[in-house]
């Protein structure tokens, strides 16, 4: 998987956003971010393999990075076009992200790996603006039922389950 230099990709729309100032701020993104994506509050031992989990670590490790390396203001952003989730966090810097180079495991910096291993794609661009974003990419589950994270995160005039201006199609044997 590649570091690519590249916008989100088009047709995301914000679901959810929460500025940080200081890494304090970081417990209240994972909590507000866990609690957007499942409707519960994030639980103290939770297994990463679940999409959540995995899109709230990769969010917190690229908050990290962007309090720690970047310039104020910090903003992680959620987006989503209804079957994929991105992360995407904005700062000032000027720097372009560097992917961490061999480091014993104690030294830190695989924020940019973890998220590469953890998502489906991973990029940056500079807005026009001096905003930096680095983003990550995640595919959505489809939960039997129906239910889930899918339905919940279906950006606005999409809660029939189609884009606006197109009817949802009814389940079989049901008539409008």
């Amino acid at each position: 998987m590649t570091f690519a230099h590249a916008a989100v990709p088009p047709g995301f729309v914000e679901i959810g956003a929460w500025p940080l100032r200081t890494l304090a701020d970081l417990a209240t993104l994972r909590e507000g971010l866990h609690r957007m994506l499942t409707g519960a509050p994030l639980p103290a031992d939770r297994a990463l393999e679940a999409t959540p989990e995995r899109v709230v670590l990769v969010a917190s490790e690229l908050a990290t990075n962007a309090l720690r390396h970047g310039l104020p203001p910090t903003q992680v952003r959620l987006l989503s076009d209804g079957r994929e989730l991105v992360i995407d966090v904005v700062d000032h810097s000027p720097d372009v992200p560097v992917i961490a180079g061999r480091r014993s495991p104690g030294a830190g910096g695989f924020g940019l790996v973890l998220a590469q291993r953890a998502s489906t794609a991973v990029g940056w661009f500079r807005a026009g603006t001096g905003e930096k974003h680095v983003w990550a990419r995640f595919d959505v589950p489809v939960f039997r039922g129906g239910a889930g994270v899918r339905r919940a995160l279906l950006p606005a005039g999409w809660r029939s389950g189609a884009p606006p201006g197109r009817a949802a199609v009814p389940p079989r044997g049901r008539a409008r």
